[in-house]
């Protein structure tokens, strides 16, 4: 099967989705969410991914939220010292991409006493940046100011001293080139900053968050140097950033497989990184995300009658299907962590993954062993 044919089956999996939990009154995405949260249960309960280094005690007050550690076998480790007291500690992991097993790292918003450490981390790595939150969100404070902003004066962290260089802005996000000068080097790293996330929501435009991943990747490339995503947690926002810039490298570089499958990624993630897309509306906005970048592919795919060659559109979808629906929680990110869902019918538990060499991380090498794969996407 080509591309076009392959992004027209998932488009129309996602629509059979939606319509049997229209008329059935069926929740699928649900479903499929409370099979994920399980397997996270599972992992976190029978310590399958261990956190012990996250867990020892010189290392408990490093971390935002107590409930999410870095597993053991895919956290970041720092080499750069700046005093003997540092140790190789971050609340951050790396997530595999298309290339390679270190294309992202999914990190927690800086604290006081980590912001150190956090740039000792993009120092170390060279990374471009993705900031998904705001310093307070609902009053609450979410991540630890670790940059001036256009216009302020440079801040300085141990070693590291900090400066805006130029400060660009567009809809929903600003991109900062940020001057970091450390002992007798300057380095220019850029900082994309998506200001407009709800909490415990998704955003409204499907434009912004496309337009931003864009152009990161014309920043950085290729998976050879990660990208830092962090949001406060590092696994809700961060988690759903990864998986649609996973999936769009995936797109451009015409190897989206036959056997595409949103869980099956998400899962894998998981794997990596504690709770990576972390509630239903996070996990089903990649959904409502890729059927987005997959509509502006077949466009292009339009013969002059402006047709499709084959049946993609109906009366409901001549246009991308509208974003998931307000979910709101009452749950505070990294406290409790997942929305507390009512259970569907129970479904066996799919095997548990391990940790997979780069070559078994797209999709396309790995098969879904549950039974009802045909219906997951």
């Amino acid at each position: 099967m080509d591309q076009a044919g392959i992004l027209r089956k998932f488009i129309q999996g996602v629509k059979a989705m939606s319509e049997g939990d229209e008329e059935r009154g069926e929740d699928n995405f649900g479903s499929d969410f409370m099979r994920l949260r399980r397997l996270s249960t599972k992992y976190r309960t029978e310590k399958i991914y261990p956190t012990n280094v996250g867990e020892r005690e010189e290392n408990v007050k490093k971390n935002r939220y107590k409930d999410i550690l870095p597993f053991d076998h895919s956290r970041v480790k720092l080499t750069l010292k700046t005093t003997n007291q540092d140790t190789d500690y971050v609340n951050a992991n790396f997530i595999k991409g298309m290339d390679g097993p270190e294309a992202y790292i999914a990190t927690q918003g800086p604290l006081p006493n980590t912001v150190i450490d956090f740039w000792r981390m993009n120092w170390e790595y060279n990374v471009v940046i993705v900031m998904a939150c705001r310093e307070f969100e609902m009053g609450r404070k979410k991540c630890e100011r670790y940059f001036p902003q256009q216009g302020e004066e440079p801040m300085t962290f141990g070693p590291f001293r900090i400066s805006c260089e130029s400060e660009q802005t567009r809809t929903d996000y600003f991109i900062r080139t940020l001057v970091v000068e450390y002992e007798n080097e300057t380095r220019r790293i850029t900082q994309f900053h998506y200001m407009n996330w709800p909490d415990h929501d998704v955003p409204s435009s499907f434009d912004s968050i496309l337009d931003m991943i864009g152009l990161m990747r014309e920043y950085q490339e290729n998976d050879d140097v990660p990208i830092c995503i962090h949001c406060s947690a590092g696994c809700g926002r961060t988690g759903a950033i990864c998986a649609i810039d996973y999936t769009w490298n995936l797109l451009k570089a015409g190897k989206i497989p036959e056997d595409f499958n949103v869980f099956r990624l998400i899962q894998e993630m998981r794997t990596q990184r504690h709770s990576a897309v972390q509630t239903k509306v996070c996990f089903m906005w990649p959904y409502m995300q890729n059927i987005e970048l997959f509509f502006i592919f077949l466009q292009d795919k339009i013969d002059s009658s402006n047709r499709l060659s084959g049946v993609i559109y109906d009366e409901r979808w001549d246009t991308p299907p509208p974003k998931p629906p307000r979910i709101r929680s009452s749950q505070v990110e990294g406290d409790v962590k997942e929305e507390i869902l009512q259970p569907p019918e129970p479904h066996p538990v799919p095997p548990i993954l391990t940790p997979s060499p780069p070559s078994a991380f797209p999709t396309s090498k790995t098969a879904d062993p549950d039974p009802r794969s045909e219906r997951q996407l």
